[in-house]
């Protein structure tokens, strides 16, 4: 296939919906020839901070000298930034030829079951682009892969690997109810089923904890304890920030991220303390590549101020106004964004341009940063899942007393930063982003 076909193939095959488990992943998997058996991983999961830990990772082990693979979903901006080598997206041409030895592969499998009446064989889009990202990590001989979740840890594609050097926790919240559980120790039971043996985390409320402390696995039907060793990371103080970056101490040791907002110091801070127990391993990293990492680490739509607006998405930000990009999509994801505006712009005019999914907790997102805004405009995201801009902003309405709708995503941004405010906000839903290149 060329890159546009493996596009249109991958569509066709995300409108049939999904599945929940990993049976499917681990026989794609073994169909391939257990690509993954010779590659090996740090498997991260959690509510929110997984791809802020994942690139803080990333770019120290990179540091460190090796070749680094990292897949992470939903991409940001384009489709090819899912799989990463070395923090760098994987070009169109391999996009293709990974995603066309996939296709094949399945399609093989499916003329044979077909043959013998054994049954459908279909892989869910979820489930070829991490067999995607398996190949393409064994192809480039990537030394060592950080993996980010898709949804929960238990039955997620992911969790079909087995070379795990680590897993690491990040925050936990309510999200994703429907698949994972209605109170926090039920989502961290199923988050935490990607322990293998070591596993890093922050302190969290008791009802996560003692899930975190307490995994297992489900075999052949029954529960199977892990023995773990769980490294709880130290609490990280905060020296100093202000819009270039930030810096904090961590056991005795001062670093400097350029990711906004406090919650990042934490997310740093469980990478650090990862590195730790990788060194354990065996891995050698050393202290000047946690240092130089962490300088040097960027993550798209995470309390991001834009730089060079107008060379990447045509958009112009008058002198002395900040445009400023965050894709939380639930209660815990929206706070972070909310302290970080009240730390960052106190007494500054906020203009947020809002756009969500209609099976997000909408108005508990709304109700925490839309107070903050002195006007809000809401948009549909591109989604089949959005919530339409009118309802959003009767939602809205509730908490902000200026409220209007836009059709065009890039067309209400440009017209916020023209209004009379000091800060424009694009947040909600991380599929906001993707058209504005």
């Amino acid at each position: 296939m060329f890159y546009q076909e493996a596009i249109e193939y991958i569509n066709n095959i995300g409108r049939s919906g999904s599945e929940y488990g990993i049976e499917r992943m681990r026989e794609l998997l073994d169909l391939l020839g257990e690509p993954d058996e010779r590659l090996k991983f740090v498997h991260v999961a959690g509510t929110n901070g997984k791809g802020s830990t994942c690139a803080y990772l990333t770019s120290i082990l990179k540091e460190a000298g090796y070749r680094v693979g990292t897949y992470n979903s939903p991409s940001v901006f384009s489709y090819n930034e899912r799989w990463l080598v070395d923090g760098k997206p994987l070009d169109d041409c391999d996009v293709a030829k990974y995603m066309s030895a996939v296709k094949e592969c399945i399609e093989q499998e499916q003329a044979l079951r077909g043959a013998f009446g054994l049954g459908e064989f279909q892989p869910t889009a979820f489930e070829i682009e991490t067999a995607l990202a398996m190949l393409a990590f064994y192809d480039k001989e990537c030394d060592i892969c950080v993996l980010e979740t898709g949804l929960g840890g238990r039955w997620d594609a992911t969790n079909a690997i087995r070379q795990k050097e680590l897993a690491l926790i990040t925050p936990i919240g309510l999200d994703h109810c429907q698949l994972l559980g209605n109170t926090l120790g039920e989502i961290a039971s199923e988050k935490s089923a990607i322990v293998k043996d070591v596993v890093v985390t922050l302190k969290q409320d008791d009802e996560i904890m003692a899930q975190i402390y307490n995994p297992y696995h489900i075999v052949e039907g029954k529960r199977v304890e892990i023995k773990s060793s769980v490294v709880v990371a130290k609490t990280p103080k905060l020296v100093e920030s202000d819009v270039s970056g930030q810096t904090f101490e961590y056991d005795g040791k001062t670093y400097c991220i350029h990711m906004l907002g406090e919650h990042q110091i934490v997310n740093a801070s469980l990478a650090i303390e990862a590195c730790r127990q990788l060194e354990k391993k065996h891995w050698q990293i050393g202290e000047k590549a946690v240092e130089k990492g962490l300088e040097n680490a960027r993550w798209n739509a995470r309390l991001e101020i834009v730089e060079n607006a107008k060379e990447r998405f045509n958009l112009c930000v008058p002198q002395g106004k900040t445009l400023v990009f965050d894709g939380s999509h639930n209660p815990q994801g929206a706070k972070t964004l909310a302290d970080g505006l009240k730390k960052l712009f106190d007494k500054k005019r906020i203009h947020l341009v809002v756009g969500m999914l209609k099976d997000k907790d909408v108005e508990g997102v709304l109700k925490i940063v839309a107070p903050l805004a002195d006007r809000l405009s809401a948009v549909t995201a591109p989604s089949a899942r959005a919530m339409d801009k009118a309802q959003l902003k009767d939602i809205a309405s509730k908490y902000c007393t200026a409220c209007d709708e836009c059709d065009d995503i890039k067309s209400a941004v440009q017209n916020a930063l023209d209004k009379d405010c000091d800060v424009v906000v694009l947040c909600g839903s991380l599929t906001l982003f993707a058209n504005l290149k």
